[in-house]
């Protein structure tokens, strides 16, 4: 399947998806990316700001301040290269409408080199779990993390994996295309080196139960405890 023809119908089934899908898919991406102790480890990340089609990161943001990490956002820079730069955040009121209508950080702010960033999070239309991961197709997130070391973490709700869609088990990929480290979705964090549906959960757990304060209260609340299952 090619990417254009992939891109087509995830869109059309993206269309589907309920608001209430969409709230309980963001609060279990967002506590398992939250939970992930790598996020809770890392001291600078870079994440998208996130459009209304796809995964919430105003709390994970939000989360990464008040944890006192560094937080930066993409900024599109102009012309036909189709490259993006990271800039440092310190609050909402930081952002402007930018490229395409996208939250962008204001001119002036401070410019992050990528080799400074520990965690990137990536948006995307599809990915699937051997890491491959679909873009809107400008390009912009595969020359930024091209040769960059940082953890690459994707954001995609279970529906839209490729492999819910006939035909599609595995996205299309070229060889510029960069692979994800891993995918996070509401019911699996997928770890590509093992094609595991589980990785990140029992590490998430434990990470869990060392959690204090308001951030553990918070986690808590938004993952039911494995020993009080039915």
């Amino acid at each position: 399947m090619e990417k254009k023809e992939l891109r087509a119908m995830i869109r059309e089934k993206s269309k589907t998806l309920t608001n209430e899908y969409r709230q309980k898919a963001n609060a279990g991406i967002e506590s398992r990316i939250m939970m992930h102790p790598i996020f809770q480890q890392v001291e600078t990340i870079f994440c998208y700001v996130s459009m209304p089609e796809e995964p919430d990161t105003r709390e994970i943001i939000e989360t990464a301040w008040s944890m006192g990490k560094k937080v930066s956002v993409p900024r599109c820079i102009p012309g036909p290269e189709h490259r993006m730069e990271a800039v440092i955040i310190r609050s909402w009121e930081d952002l402007e409408p930018g490229t395409l209508g996208i939250l962008e950080p204001k001119q002036g702010l401070p410019v992050i080199d990528g080799y400074k960033i520990d965690l990137a999070l990536i948006p995307c239309v599809s990915a699937d779990r051997f890491g491959g991961r679909l873009g809107h197709g400008a390009g912009y997130y595969d020359r930024f993390l091209h040769g960059q070391s940082m953890y690459k973490y994707c954001l995609c709700f279970e529906e839209l994996m490729a492999e819910q869609i006939a035909g599609a088990d595995r996205v299309p990929m070229d060889p510029y295309d960069i692979v994800m480290d891993r995918i996070f979705t509401e019911d699996k964090v997928y770890n590509p080196r093992m094609a595991s549906e589980n990785d990140g959960d029992d590490s998430v757990r434990e990470a869990l139960r060392g959690s204090s304060g308001l951030l553990g209260k918070l986690l808590r609340r938004m993952l039911p405890d494995p020993e009080n299952r039915g």
